[in-house]
């Protein structure tokens, strides 16, 4: 019998991360083992799941130079260098250039235009937005774009409103819209997102089964979690209600 031919230096260096059809690869290794890895999951894709792998929207970069997975941009930054010698890299998790870009046109478009509305409608409206977007990117480096954000919010409603009263002063918007805090009417105050407590993705579990590792993962493992997105009866609601 012919020996096993042994596995790529990468092989035990490997692991992925995956949410809906968007995926990370994380590979320990050369450019041309990633290369390598890709051209497997085009493969596997064509082959087993009948999809191809988009080109445009697939690419390779160093942890170094960064990358944006589900609106987060993921980058290692060296700060110094221990006692050893060593490169004290830091990875870290921050709202990507385009999510922040995203949310501040939404914010721009809520207060651009609409002076008959009174504040207390467009606190209605963009508090959700801010809430919202703070909420999904409290997980990770964020308490800095969350003060840019609120800063930018809180200028964008004082815009707003000058063009509401042009006539009134300084002096008399203070002491009209602005409370202790924020903007304010009523018991509506503009959300401050720098109030979101930033913390680390907590742990979900090692074992999430899906379609496709149900046979490999062990439900006695360590939090283990089975989806039911594929079950028939789930799928037959979601048509019912779409129709």
């Amino acid at each position: 019998m012919a020996a096993a031919t042994p596995p790529p230096s990468w092989a035990a260096e490997l692991s992925a991360v995956r949410f809906a059809d968007d995926f990370v690869v994380l590979v320990h290794g050369t450019r041309s083992d990633a290369e390598t890895i890709r051209a497997q999951i085009g493969e596997m894709l064509a082959q087993q799941l009948k999809m191809t792998l988009s080109v445009e929207k697939t690419h390779i970069t160093h942890i170094d130079d960064g990358f944006v997975f589900l609106g987060f941009g993921i980058q290692r930054r060296h700060r110094g260098r221990s006692r050893q010698g060593h490169s004290r890299g830091v990875v870290l998790t921050i709202p990507s250039k385009q999510a922040l870009a995203g949310v501040m046109h939404k914010i721009k478009q809520a207060t651009k235009t609409g002076t008959s509305r009174t504040v207390g409608q467009v606190l209605r409206k963009l508090n959700p937005i801010l809430r919202g977007w703070a909420a999904y990117f409290r997980y990770g480096a964020s308490k800095q774009t969350f003060s840019y954000l609120g800063w930018y919010a809180w200028w964008r409603m004082i815009y707003w409103i000058r063009r509401k009263h042009p006539h009134l002063t300084w002096k008399q918007i203070r002491r009209r819209f602005y409370g202790a805090d924020r903007i304010r009417e009523g018991t509506l105050v503009l959300y401050n997102p720098a109030k979101m407590r930033v913390e680390r993705y907590r742990y979900r579990g090692a074992q999430i089964a899906t379609p496709f590792n149900i046979d490999v993962v062990d439900p006695a493992g360590a939090r283990f979690r089975s989806t039911g997105h594929d079950d028939v009866e789930f799928v037959g609601q979601v048509s019912e209600l779409v129709s």
